[in-house]
């Protein structure tokens, strides 16, 4: 049907105002001609009664609104829609029109952005018609565009003010500007934010919630703020990137949280919610700008496979002054950057040749000792000389603006003191590879790293003088006949020293007493708690509190993590969280849980 003569059909569907139900079905129907009805508007239409409507023409009618949900109520298969020669100011009303291949809309009174943004209601479209000519291929560039912007990053979701902060980005672009004057544009920044906050708001889920109205005290409650994604450097990058290890910086009220992945460390305040500011691995290569501006070699150049693994805070304390903080950061191509976040600076280099960093810690015993995994061997590092240089630079400055000589810094590249060397592997049996290392202090002049492999847990009885033969220490039969795979340890009580190891392909988190077993050389266990993630190689998160109580996060690449609670030595919380998935480190303070994973998002949580 496509002229006006028919009959039974017009009657039911036309009126000056409004198009109502017919009665009957037009099962025949493929063409419907509507044109030069002077119609005003349109609140419903009876797709239903039109199962092989394949064109709609409207044209020449004084229509100034159509209701967007007017072809909700079912599925139209519309392939060709003539809307040319009314009043219409938005398009917003084509987003249940996923068959349309033809749109012309010449002739009428719309926004300036809304006929290229119907490309993203309408997906099958090839033909966009204005001013009686093509204007597809136009329209297709400028909405490409509109997609780079809206992933570019860093990428953040701020529940309270996301839109304004999306709006603000797309509208710095000239050809978008007055994008918030857009019907649709409006709809497709909602569409988006609805979606990826329902992907944090859904992650809790109801057997999460009805824990937590059992079991757990508001302190505990961790609330989704944002997710944010800023350690890529293209695109393509954007969700595949691995952000590796999170740490927050120690003894301060002011919850900075590290992250490391890809050529990137980033510094996020939690309480802003805002990345403040990051350093990148690709300026350090060759000979190329550095963060501060200034110049710096690198005789190793960085490959694209190179990329930081693992971090870790320095606390040096001083008389009468606040702490000197610096983060030291380990990446596959074999070198450990020292940073000064406060002053924004990366003061030290140091290469370790045939190394790809996996783990380091650092002694409060002895601020000025790193130590150091690589495959099955563990350095200890002196990086006093790096220290006493930068503060002195501090001392001299007023303010931290002045620019810190990094030229000079290449000069001490591979020029650390490497106190001690120990191989944990001796050419029998399989293969060792260090996974977690651990500093304790036993004495102001003596410390003992356990350092966790694929084949056991082993002792370092570090003194700086002497020059102790690593210890393995066994393992319960029961634990070593299925596995000696050690994924991460973490010091869980410190009164009483009780060590929470992670053990590959076990379902249960194992607690000894350190004391004990550096008497005994074996492992004794006191304490165990679900892991039901066997098969996850997240390394645990620990926070300890006073009193004997700690809480300890136990993480899975399947999209979930587990929240344990310990109370002078006893177990009585366990609540199971699911958020995004391929978690693969998580940290925790007294305000906030991170968490990072494989597809480049950090996710804070507020308790």
């Amino acid at each position: 049907m496509n002229e006006h003569s028919e009959d039974n059909a017009l009657p039911l569907l036309t009126s000056c105002e409004h198009l109502s139900t017919p009665s009957s079905s037009y099962d025949h129907v493929t063409e419907l001609n509507l044109s030069n009805l002077q119609l005003m508007q349109i609140d419903t239409f009876p797709f239903e009664q039109f199962p092989y409507l394949r064109s709609l023409n409207l044209s020449h009618n004084q229509l100034t609104s159509i209701n967007p949900d007017w072809a909700k109520s079912s599925t139209n298969t519309i392939e060709y829609l003539n809307l040319s020669s009314n009043k219409l100011q938005t398009l917003l009303f084509l987003q249940d029109f996923k068959y349309l291949q033809t749109l012309d809309i010449t002739d009428n009174l719309l926004g300036k952005h809304e006929r290229f943004l119907v490309l993203d209601i309408c997906p099958a479209l090839q033909h966009i018609i204005d001013f009686n000519e093509e204007q597809i291929h136009h329209d297709q560039v400028k909405f490409n565009h509109l997609l780079t912007i809206i992933e570019s990053g860093p990428f953040t979701i701020d529940l309270h003010n996301f839109r304004q902060r999306m709006i603000d980005r797309i509208e710095q672009e000239d050809i978008y500007s007055e994008f918030s004057r857009s019907p649709l544009g409006n709809y497709i920044i909602d569409k988006r934010f609805t979606k990826l906050s329902l992907q944090m708001e859904t992650s809790l889920t109801n057997e999460f919630n009805f824990s937590l109205k059992i079991s757990a005290d508001s302190k505990d409650l961790f609330q989704p703020i944002k997710l944010l994604r800023a350690h890529h450097q293209t695109n393509s990058q954007l969700r595949s990137l691995a952000v590796h290890m999170c740490a927050f910086e120690p003894n301060t009220p002011e919850n900075i949280l590290a992250t490391c992945g890809g050529y990137k460390v980033c510094f996020t305040n939690c309480d802003a919610c805002e990345i403040t500011h990051l350093f990148e691995i690709n300026t350090l290569s060759s000979v190329s700008s550095s963060t501060t501006g200034r110049k710096t070699k690198n005789k190793k150049k960085i490959t694209q496979m190179d990329h930081f693994t693992c971090l870790c805070w320095i606390e040096i304390n001083h008389s009468n002054e606040d702490p000197l903080k610096i983060l030291a950061v380990g990446a596959t191509n074999g070198s450990i950057y020292l940073l000064l976040p406060k002053w924004k600076l990366m003061f030290a280099h140091i290469e370790l040749p045939n190394s790809s960093i996996g783990c380091l810690t650092w002694s409060s015993n002895n601020p000025y000792l790193l130590a150091i995994g690589s495959y099955h061997t563990v350095r200890f590092i002196n990086i006093r000389s790096y220290i006493d240089r930068v503060q002195s630079f501090i001392h001299k400055q007023s303010q931290p603006t002045t620019l810190f000589d990094c030229d000079d810094t290449s000069m001490f590249v591979n020029k650390v003191s490497t106190t001690h060397v120990y191989n944990l592997y001796e050419g029998i049996g399989p293969l060792i590879n260090i996974t977690d290392l651990l500093f304790y202090p036993l004495s102001r002049d003596r410390s003992v790293l356990l350092v966790s492999t694929t084949s056991g847990l082993f002792l370092i009885d570090y003194q700086e003088k002497q020059c102790q033969s690593p210890v393995q220490l066994a393992l319960p039969k029961s634990i070593w006949a299925v596995s000696e795979h050690i994924v991460s340890l973490r010091l869980i009580a410190h009164p009483i020293r009780l060590v929470a190891l992670n053990i590959l392909d076990l379902d249960q988190i194992y607690c000894f007493n350190l004391e004990q077993a550096l008497e005994s050389q074996q492992i004794h266990i006191h304490h165990t708690f679900s892991n039901p993630y066997p098969q996850s190689t997240a390394k645990l998160a620990v926070f300890s509190k006073a009193n004997m109580a700690a809480e300890c996060i136990v993480s899975s690449q399947q999209g979930a993590f587990y929240y344990h609670r310990f109370q002078s030595n006893t177990h009585d919380q366990q609540v199971k969280i699911f958020i995004l998935p391929n978690i693969l480190s998580a940290d925790i303070n007294e305000s906030y849980l991170c968490l990072t994973t494989n597809t480049n998002l950090i996710c804070i949580y507020k308790r």
